[in-house]
């Protein structure tokens, strides 16, 4: 079996990735947060402008602020497309780190396991060790009362 020492150095090695790991999943819960609100503000500009532009088209337009207005939709319509992307990726990378410090937890509680196995064992060993120690001294006590009688 590891020696102590080597399964406390496994334990502090193991938390330490789990610190790291959940720092990470922490920025990266952020990000998808930030990306999932910028796309909100998109969204949210993009049917503001459209509901402005219809108030004003209902009065009249001109044929130059009628290409304007497709030009700036199809560009905002793009920075949405693009924001779309970059929520699904910073929710895939959650997802990525999310896993990754559920695989540094299992892999503290293994070696948690292990540490608390040892001192299982050592505790049993020191009982028995213990219990001999007593049973010798018995039987001293016992051989010299018969030896003395």
């Amino acid at each position: 079996m590891a020696r102590p020492s080597t399964l406390k150095n496994l334990v502090a090695l193991a938390q330490k990735k789990v610190d790291d790991a959940a720092k990470n999943l922490a920025a990266l819960n952020a990000s998808e947060q930030e990306a999932e609100h910028k796309l909100c503000l998109l969204l949210t500009y993009r049917e503001d402008y459209y509901t402005r532009f219809q108030k004003s088209a209902g009065n009249g337009i001109d044929q130059i602020a009628w290409r304007n207005f497709h030009a700036f939709m199809a560009k905002l319509d793009a920075a949405i497309a693009e924001q779309r992307k970059a929520v699904m990726n910073s929710k895939h990378g959650a997802r990525t780190g999310r896993s990754k410090w559920q695989a540094e937890q299992r892999r503290l509680k293994s070696y948690d396991t292990l540490v608390q196995r040892h001192q299982r064992a050592e505790t049993k060993r020191a009982a028995r060790l213990e219990q001999r120690e007593q049973d010798e001294h018995a039987a001293k006590v016992g051989f010299s009362n018969k030896a003395s009688a």
